[in-house]
């Protein structure tokens, strides 16, 4: 029987993401850009909701929908990375361990059991960087694709271990789709265009940072022109494992620390993405934009959560 039911690790990595450094705070009040920005993405057709900063332009990516209705998780292949970008949220030191909906395990093939007990339907593999352990990262998938109902299966990756070999091991494993973080790799879209010879849903997703409009604005260009489907923007953000790579980059919070996640969004870090999305309902002409904020994650976090708890008092009962 899988230890998995008083939320351990949660807490252990909640209390890693703690704020316990100093960090510069932004002036108190909201940012008067918001306001301006939201009224033209409603002008100009946004949809989603703008309460809850859950936006996006043409289309919801498939694999967001699981988390948005509580039945999405993630899985952590390996803490290990071959990158150390200056937004990591990951535990340091890092640690090579196999992690689903929050439950360590020993092999891959427990996964199914974890997916079954709550009622799992989307699953995020992540890392680290999971293709730091390929044998492990298909397995998984594999185990997972292997139920008799349908679960989605996205993976996150910088792409430095994703050779070709690799990509066609995964399609065959069963693999749905791709999310490049292309910020680790300086905008580089070259494994997010090999990626997109097999998967037609290779998509980008990364954090917004206030001091790269330029580069930003370049690469929705770029990525609309490959034909990528999907780009996942999400809110900048400080935690205690970040805290003094984003002080050093001049990022001040710039909001209070959201409660289920331990985060503080940083100051000029929405309206950022905020334009972002607005230069893309307007530029891009396929390429979908899908702004998951702080406030999206908050209600991501506690909705499962909620639904962890109350699946896993039922098997107990």
């Amino acid at each position: 029987m899988l230890e998995d039911d008083d939320l351990s690790w949660y807490a252990r990595k909640a209390d890693s993401l703690r704020q316990d450094v100093a960090v510069p705070r932004a002036p108190e009040g909201p940012d008067p850009r918001v306001a301006g920005l939201l009224a033209e993405l409603v002008a100009g057709g946004i949809r989603g909701s703008v309460e809850r900063r859950t936006l996006y332009t043409r289309r919801l990516p498939p694999g967001c929908r699981g988390c948005l209705s509580g039945k999405g998780t993630n899985a952590f292949v390996t803490g290990l990375c071959t990158r150390d970008c200056f937004f990591c949220f990951n535990q340091k030191p890092r640690v090579d361990q196999l992690v689903v909906h929050g439950i360590p395990l020993a092999e891959p093939e427990e996964a199914p059991y974890i997916v079954r007990r709550y009622g799992l339907r989307s699953v995020g593999v992540s890392g680290g960087e999971p293709t730091l352990r390929p044998e492990r990262l298909l397995r998984l998938v594999r185990a997972v694709k292997a139920l008799p109902f349908s679960v989605r299966v996205d993976l996150y990756t910088n792409g430095d271990g994703l050779t070709d070999a690799l990509l066609a091991e995964l399609k065959a494993a069963g693999l749905d789709a791709l999310r490049f973080n292309v910020v680790a790799r300086e905008f580089d879209l070259s494994p997010v265009e090999r990626a997109l010879k097999l998967f037609a849903e290779a998509a980008v997703e990364i954090p917004v940072d206030p001091a790269q409009t330029v580069q930003l604005h370049d690469m929705v260009r770029r990525l609309d022109a490959l034909g990528v489907p999907f780009l996942n923007i999400h809110e900048l953000f400080v935690c205690r494992e970040n805290a003094s790579r984003m002080a050093a980059r001049g990022h001040a919070s710039g909001g209070p620390e959201a409660p289920g996640l331990l985060w503080e969004p940083v100051a000029g870090g929405e309206a950022a993405a905020l334009e972002l999305l607005l230069f893309g309902l307007r530029e891009a002409k396929n390429l979908s934009v899908y702004y998951c904020s702080t406030r999206t994650q908050e209600d991501i976090s506690a909705r499962g959560l909620r639904r962890r708890r109350r699946l896993g008092a039922s098997a107990a009962a």
